[in-house]
């Protein structure tokens, strides 16, 4: 590995760690707030990323992974991920490594990532759950696209008082 490399690898670590602190806080914020105050802050946080994560299951052929889908209280989940770090901890918590000990994510422009989820919320995904663990929150699939248009609209109505 080259220096610069290297540097730019350095880089990309420095950012995802400041991606995963800024999602820490602000779940820590928001839950110092009234539950929708909060609720309104982690989701526009949310929705202003470019992209989301998801992690891929590790499989027989490494050329064709799949997304994953877990089960928590009989329902199927999308467990998705605002950052790298988060990602891999999750990843690695939960043995969804490759045999040469890797996590497998992908990354998915936020309004594709609603519309894939809809698609196979019809077949009985029925919801989504972002960093799981401590800091982690979710809601249901078909709240995904209704959430955004909320937030969307409050930053419209704060814009216009400020």
């Amino acid at each position: 590995m080259t220096q610069e490399q290297n540097q730019q690898q350095q880089q990309q670590v420095r950012e995802a760690a400041e991606l995963a602190a800024h999602f820490d806080v602000t779940v820590e914020q928001a839950r110092e707030m009234q539950f929708s105050e909060g609720q309104t802050l982690i989701w526009t946080e949310a929705f202003k990323l470019d992209s989301w994560l998801i992690l891929m299951k590790p499989s027989d052929n490494p050329q064709q992974p799949e997304p994953f889908f877990g089960n928590v209280d009989g329902h199927g989940w999308a467990f998705l991920f605002t950052d790298p770090m988060h990602a891999q901890v999750f990843g690695r918590n939960n043995n969804l490594v490759t045999g040469g000990g890797n996590v497998l994510i992908a990354k998915m422009k936020v309004e594709a990532m609603i519309a894939w989820l809809e698609e196979i919320g019809q077949s009985g995904l029925y919801g989504v759950r972002f960093n799981e663990g401590e800091n982690g929150w979710f809601t249901p699939v078909d709240s995904l696209r209704a959430m955004k248009e909320y937030v969307e609209m409050a930053a419209r109505q704060g814009g216009e008082t400020e």
